[in-house]
């Protein structure tokens, strides 16, 4: 079973995205440039606004979650995985981790990507402002 939630979000002249761990995306409309994991801000959705039946899912031990970025023609994908322990409780934003780290803002585990490993040109568009639009699917 594949579920989905798109909606959008904005870059801003700060985005930098340059850490190696994780990659964020949250509903605070400005971003100072310590925030190197924040790939998007003015986001429509947090961790806590998604879907019921999508948290149930990222929620399984099995699921396969992916986050779809997309300004334009440029698109990038960052894969990973929900998992059983996942709070999912942030009314602010939500983070894809490649470490197995759970808080409330965590989105997925296990991560292939973080904003360092983002298509340097979508993050060009993020940093003109541009409204990306977000994908999640999670697969269980």
């Amino acid at each position: 079973m594949l579920l989905k939630e798109v909606f959008k979000a904005w870059g801003h002249p700060n985005v930098k995205a340059t850490h190696k761990t994780t990659l964020e995306i949250t509903r605070e409309d400005h971003l100072t440039p310590r925030g190197d994991c924040i790939v998007a801000i003015k986001s429509e959705r947090s961790v806590a606004d998604l879907n019921h039946n999508l948290k149930q899912a990222l929620m399984q031990r099995n699921a396969r979650v992916t986050l779809i970025l997309k300004v334009l023609d440029v698109e990038d994908v960052v894969t990973g995985f929900g998992s059983e322990k996942l709070l999912l409780a942030s009314q602010m934003s939500m983070v894809c981790r490649k470490s197995d780290y759970i808080c409330p803002r965590t989105l997925m585990v296990k991560c292939d990507k973080s904003a360092a490993d983002i298509d340097r040109e979508l993050i060009r568009y993020l940093k003109q402002e541009a409204q990306v639009k977000v994908t999640i699917e999670v697969e269980v």
